[in-house]
């Protein structure tokens, strides 16, 4: 688990100021805490949690001499630049269900002969703290274009310990074959050259 360094916020400076200066605005919040903790992160600590984390990523948190266990739960970003701008995290207590997601990875995509299309790009789930997952993976390496894959098909799906919130008969992936747009190209020319005949 990724251990993130945080401090608490600088509440005299507004959020754009604290960017400015190279400094994430970022809030802690869940059950177990009196209310909600204002946080500041490095930009270059949030940057290396990120480049390997997501939303729905297990995190331990370093505030001081206190360590939390905690849930990315957004990672808001500047729409036109998308540059970050807020982290938001929630506790996480044993025993209880929380809602996350995992975000759904197609690897090896460069050894399919056919079109990859994802259709889907995160699971939603209810889970207990120690089932958490915030990736799945899925090797594409063997798979040929007819090939496809639903929410059902998926591990996550078949653990009796996870409570999928997602559709379960929504397409993850499809194989599709690139040649078949062009060959009715050409069947369509061909008619037309018969009918011209």
């Amino acid at each position: 688990m990724f251990a993130l360094n945080a401090e608490n916020r600088n509440t005299s400076l507004k959020p754009r100021q604290l960017r400015r200066k190279g400094i994430i605005p970022g809030v802690l919040y869940g059950k177990n805490l009196e209310e909600s903790i204002s946080l500041q992160i490095s930009q270059s600590e949030a940057a290396r949690f990120l480049k390997d984390n997501s939303t729905g990523s297990k995190v331990e948190l370093v505030l001081g001499d206190k360590k939390y266990t905690a849930l990315l739960r957004e990672a808001t970003h500047e729409p036109v630049s998308d540059k970050l701008e807020h982290l938001s995290f929630q506790t996480l207590l044993a025993g209880e269900v929380v809602t996350s997601t995992a975000r759904i990875v197609l690897v090896n995509r460069e050894l399919v002969t056919g079109m990859v299309q994802q259709q889907l790009n995160e699971v939603t789930f209810k889970a207990l703290p120690k089932d958490l997952v915030d990736r799945i993976e899925i090797d594409l390496d063997g798979m040929k274009i007819g090939a496809s894959m639903r929410v059902a098909d998926l591990d996550i799906a078949k653990n009796p310990d996870i409570e999928v919130l997602s559709l379960l008969d929504d397409m993850v992936f499809s194989i599709t074959d690139t040649q078949k747009p062009m060959e009715a190209s050409e069947t369509d020319e061909e008619e037309s050259e018969s009918e011209s005949e």
